[in-house]
């Protein structure tokens, strides 16, 4: 069992290292990290149905995918990941979230935070969540994956915004989130204890519960086989928009005082296979035509808008963009 020391902030390179990790480290691995500013999806979640996209543009936030299941969390500096994978005991209940939340729990009330598990997975502090995980079966080296997310001191007001707050938009087979009341951890201890504190507590007292035998960062040769997985999946639109299952789209918009109405039918690698836009304009039918084939992916579509319904004000976003989400 081995510790890994990640410094990275980068949401794209530090999801590419723990598929790297499951690849390489067959008995197993502890890491303590941080995304700056990012939405996680849960593998087989819907991005446009999960992420208020306005508001992910405006705070400047990453949209990624991780390799396992369950619901979207939204990471900051004032939120610390813990990933732990342990080799699979195939006589056993595969799903076994109490192995890996116990030694979290046990760390915090060590610390003087009464934290206890609720029945969908979370870490709850006075009914409040603080900690979502996941877990994910690596049949390939026989491992198990768990991570999950603690609350120190995020931006909670922000973390509200980007999430989808109208998800009627969609109809799909998605995995959808649950949302709840979420608080910081910070709030129930003493202000002299900072988030390093709280980082190198963690990282020991879980490398003890899982008698880690080696504490090292990546070494130059893992980290260009990560840098590849990024490039190659992690950052890729194919990935964090394409991969959602497929879904139909359906919104109200108003543009130059008038009102219209946008249906687009979407494939599961993000094509869209139908599109309909009634608005009384030639303009909208000329964009309706060109939408048929092309991925509903932000990039993408915001190039379509500025080409067939021109502004004066050539700026990066197209003001209609988010109708198309």
């Amino acid at each position: 069992m081995i510790c890994i020391v990640n410094n990275s902030l980068n949401p794209y390179f530090n999801l590419a290292t723990e598929a790297f990790l499951l690849d390489n480290f067959p008995q197993g691995f502890v890491m303590i990290w941080q995304n700056q500013n990012a939405v996680v999806l849960g593998k087989h979640q819907n991005a446009l149905a999960e992420v208020n996209l306005e508001k992910a543009i405006e705070f400047e936030t990453n949209i990624a995918r991780r390799i396992s299941g369950g619901g979207t969390v939204v990471h900051d500096m004032g939120n610390v990941n813990f990933t732990i994978a342990l080799p699979l005991d195939l006589q056993q209940n595969l799903i076994d979230f109490k192995k890996f939340i116990n030694p979290v729990m046990e760390f915090l009330q060590s610390i003087g935070v009464n934290a206890y598990a609720s029945g969908r997975n979370d870490i709850l502090v006075e009914e409040l969540k603080i900690s979502g995980n996941a877990e994910h079966h690596f049949r390939k080296n026989k491992l198990m994956l768990h991570h999950g997310t603690l609350l120190f001191n995020s931006d909670l007001k922000k973390l509200s915004q980007l999430l989808k707050t109208t998800p009627l938009k969609y109809t799909d087979k998605a995995v959808q989130s649950n949302r709840s009341k979420v608080t910081n951890i910070s709030d129930f201890l003493p202000q002299h204890y900072s988030l390093e504190d709280f980082k190198n507590g963690l990282q020991q007292y879980l490398c003890n519960a899982f008698n880690v035998q080696q504490i090292r960062s990546l070494l130059p040769h893992e980290i260009t086989a990560i840098k590849k997985q990024v490039s190659e999946k992690f950052e890729t639109d194919e990935w964090n928009f394409g991969y959602s299952p497929a879904y139909s789209f359906n919104n109200h918009f108003s543009w130059e005082n008038n009102t219209g109405n946008i249906t687009l039918n979407v494939e599961r690698d993000g094509r869209i296979i139908e599109a309909n836009i009634v608005y009384n304009s030639p303009v909208f039918s000329k964009l309706q035509e060109q939408l048929k084939g092309t991925k509903h992916y932000p990039e993408i579509i915001n190039n379509l808008l500025h080409l067939y319904v021109p502004i004066a004000n050539k700026t990066k976003w197209h003001p209609l963009l988010f109708s198309f989400f």
